[in-house]
């Protein structure tokens, strides 16, 4: 029931006009990245009908960035229940849906798509088919170093979960598409540009012990607390 509560709380505001009481992302993240980083389906469930509910109510490139992290994750589900079928439905309707955020994405507040490709494809190509697997740790790749490029001037000012999960996505995925240098430069602006937190602490462990690198989790280590939209809900419906 108390779940229920704060869905439907969030649907009408969501339809109210002021678009700053909740973005979608507050609405969706939490859900659909418990299928992303957890393989919980029945999470994955309701943010993906929470996204259908209120998609109208939401910028069309952002929309769009949402579902193809959702249809790149039953991608990979159907591929390792060896439903082949399933899997070029859902990873072509990913790869339709991210052209789509592009080419609606524009002007000063306009969605970025390769944040949501870096990081879908940061947690999932390896669980990819063989085959693509190169290949998605490459797109993945290349969508961290876009959006570092695109965010050179402003990153230091970003707060730690943004920063961390932008630069340790790039580190993450310059090592694992064999660009050793950059990724031992990427660790060094970790370590001096974010003392004293989880992402130094790792970028330490993967500069210090190389071994570890291929064990030690680096992408998606903060802010997923339990209850982030509940409690964002709440703060919400608290203010007039």
């Amino acid at each position: 029931m108390r779940y229920l509560y704060f869905f439907f709380a969030a649907l009408t505001l969501a339809a109210q006009p002021n678009p700053n009481r909740l973005t979608i992302g507050w609405l969706v993240r939490e859900d659909i990245f418990a299928g992303l980083i957890d393989n919980d389906p029945v999470r994955f469930a309701k943010g993906l009908e929470t996204l259908n509910a209120v998609a109208r109510h939401y910028p069309e490139g952002t929309v769009f960035a949402w579902r193809y992290t959702a249809e790149a994750v039953q991608a990979v589900w159907a591929h390792e229940a060896k439903d082949n079928v399933s899997f070029n439905r859902h990873y072509a309707l990913a790869l339709t849906y991210l052209d789509q955020s592009r080419k609606a994405s524009s002007g000063e507040n306009a969605t970025i798509p390769e944040i949501f490709e870096g990081a879908t494809m940061a947690v999932l190509a390896e669980r990819m088919p063989e085959a693509l697997r190169r290949g998605s740790w490459e797109r993945a790749y290349k969508a961290y170093a876009k959006l570092d490029e695109l965010q050179s001037s402003q990153v230091d000012r970003f707060p730690m979960h943004m920063k961390g999960e932008s630069l340790s996505g790039l580190a993450a995925t310059a090592y694992r598409t064999g660009r050793e240098a950059e990724m031992l430069k990427t660790l060094e602006r970790i370590q001096a540009g974010m003392p004293k937190t989880p992402y130094a602490t790792v970028a330490k462990k993967w500069a210090d012990e190389p071994e570890a690198r291929a064990k030690v989790k680096f992408v998606c280590i903060s802010c997923h607390e339990p209850n982030r939209l509940g409690n964002r809900v709440e703060r919400s419906l608290a203010v007039e």
